[in-house]
C-alpha cells in the first residue's frame, strides 16, 4: 500500500488533531533518521502509523487483540497509551503488511523496551517532539534528540518515571528495564 492510501485512511480513521500529530511524528522521525543514518522512509512510515490504534472503539480494540493473538490481559488495561501500541503493531503488520522493524517500533513508542533498536528510539522520541508546540519540560528532549539519542530516551523515560510517581501510578517494568539499561 502506498503512502498516500494510508494518509487517507489514516485522514478518515483518526480525529483531525490526532492526524496533525501522527504527520509531525512522521516528519520528525524522518529528520531524525536522517541524522543517524538509517532508512528515512520506514521511519516517517512508522512515525505516520504510530497511532493508528489510539482511538479505535473498544470492540475495534478487541478484534484486533484477538487477530494478533495479543494477551487478553490488553482487553482490560484502562490505560489507552499502552495498548495502543501493542494494537497499533499488530495493525501494522496484518492491515498493512510492514516488516517487524516498523512494527516493534510502534509497539515500544509509549513504554519502551531494552530491545528497542535506533528506529524504535527514533519513534519512541520522534512521538514527544513531533508537536506544534513542545510542552516546557521536553524542550530540552529535541536538542538532545540530535546529539545523543539514547540520551534523549533517557531523560524522557526519567521524566515519565516522575510524572506517573506524582500521580500514584507505577512505571511499567519494561520501562523500568530500559531506564536501568540507559542509566549504565
Amino acid at each position: 500500500m502506498d503512502i498516500e492510501t494510508i494518509k487517507g485512511e489514516l485522514k478518515k480513521s483518526l480525529s483531525p488533531k490526532r492526524y496533525n500529530h501522527s504527520i509531525l511524528v512522521a516528519e520528525e522521525a524522518k529528520s531524525l533518521a536522517k541524522h543517524y543514518h538509517i532508512n528515512e522512509d520506514k521511519a516517517y512510515l512508522a512515525g505516520l502509523i504510530h497511532d493508528v490504534a489510539k482511538e479505535l472503539t473498544e470492540e475495534e480494540n478487541i478484534y484486533w487483540i484477538e487477530k494478533g493473538k495479543l494477551s487478553k490481559n490488553l482487553e482490560n488495561k484502562e490505560n489507552i497509551n499502552i495498548k495502543h501500541a501493542d494494537i497499533g503493531a499488530v495493525i501494522a503488520k496484518e492491515k498493512y503488511n510492514l516488516d517487524d522493524d516498523i512494527c516493534n517500533a510502534i509497539k515500544y513508542h509509549t513504554i519502551g523496551n531494552k530491545n528497542m533498536d535506533l528506529l524504535a528510539k527514533i519513534i519512541y522520541i520522534a512521538d514527544k517532539i513531533g508537536r506544534e508546540k513542545i510542552p516546557e519540560a521536553l524542550k530540552p528532549v529535541k536538542e538532545l534528540a540530535y546529539q545523543n539519542i539514547n540520551k534523549a530516551l533517557l531523560y524522557c523515560l526519567e521524566k515519565q518515571k516522575i510524572r506517573l510517581k506524582e500521580k500514584g501510578i507505577k512505571i511499567h517494568d519494561d520501562t523500568e528495564e530500559l531506564l536501568k539499561e540507559l542509566q549504565k
